[in-house]
């Protein structure tokens, strides 16, 4: 039996996922580090790699070598192992575009020591996960209308690839932001937050977060913690698109909090619906439209990172 599973997405980051784990696993066997990996083929697989290496393999430590695509593919597996005995934490390499997850537990860029925090263990938490209606679980946040577009659209851009390879990911992001911006029509909306509805007019973004971070260290959500049993919601209404440009400049470092057009909430059972269709997103991925119910899941998943902060 080996202890450390090892689940790399090898074109995350535009083939930077490849290059890390060559690293890694050069590392580890030249230190007689013991451990068990797969290699994810296309979208999906990482969820059903999580749930064999820990059933089949019994493994006690997952080591996500990925982007947030991963991380989120491989909570879910995790989360469907929840109260059948199997017990398991998470560790990240970050590889991706954003790696906003490995931003909100202070994980490191530089691979080798990402590897150290998860080997070394420096800090367990027990973090809260969102699940929706369908059955979809995020560990960073799910959203609906603007960032929904957003993140379909870098998805697909072939200048997220450029930035990649230049390492300036996260500018595709922002070159995203600008586009969607061009042309994306608000629509009302209700939210409804622990049984109180709230009409949205002219809504052009609700996301529900369990961390500040989204879109590639965008600080949408900045008292946001995946360690309180609660969901923060964050909601952008506007008429009129010019009004909502000060927002574009100052959600990176969460300075967008006091702007008139920008709302938040609390709570742990959200739902919306929308006047019209709109694209959903959960953490960076696509995951259909609205309507959406969302519900917070206390303390589902053991995760490892630095002892850096708090």
């Amino acid at each position: 039996m080996k202890s450390i599973g090892i689940i790399v997405n090898p074109l995350s980051g535009d083939g930077r996922g490849s290059i890390i784990w060559r690293e890694i696993a050069t590392y580890l066997q030249s230190n007689h580090i013991s451990y068990i990996s797969k290699l994810t083929t296309k979208a999906g697989e990482a969820t059903q790699h999580a749930i064999t290496l820990v059933k089949e393999h019994e493994v006690v430590k997952l080591i996500v070598i990925g982007g947030d695509g991963t991380i989120h593919e491989v909570a879910g597996g995790l989360s469907q192992l929840k109260n059948t005995g199997f017990s398991c934490s998470l560790a990240v390499i970050p590889a991706g575009t954003g790696n906003d997850f490995a931003k909100a537990y202070d994980i490191p860029t530089n691979p080798l020591k990402a590897l150290d925090v998860a080997l070394s263990e420096t800090k367990k938490v027990q973090i809260d996960i969102l699940r929706a209606n369908n059955g979809m679980i995020a560990v960073n946040s799910i959203g609906a209308g603007f960032d929904g577009m957003v993140a379909k659209q870098t998805n697909e851009a072939s200048y997220k690839k450029i930035f990649n390879r230049i390492g300036l990911g996260r500018l595709s992001y922002f070159l995203s932001i600008l586009r969607v911006f061009a042309t994306y029509q608000p629509c009302t909306a209700w939210l409804e937050v622990d049984g109180t509805v709230h009409e949205l007019p002219d809504m052009w973004l609700t996301a529900v977060a369990n961390i500040p971070f989204y879109g590639g260290s965008i600080q949408i959500c900045p008292a946001a913690s995946p360690h309180d049993g609660i969901a923060d919601i964050v909601v952008i209404q506007s008429r009129g698109r010019f009004r909502l440009l000060p927002i574009l400049f100052t959600v990176y470092q969460g300075k967008h909090t006091k702007h008139p057009a920008v709302s938040f909430y609390k709570g742990t059972s959200i739902s919306l619906r929308t006047q019209t269709s709109l694209l959903v997103q959960a953490d960076g991925e696509f995951a259909g439209s609205t309507p959406l119910q969302i519900e917070i899941v206390p303390s589902a998943i053991t995760v490892i990172r630095s002892a850096l902060k708090g």
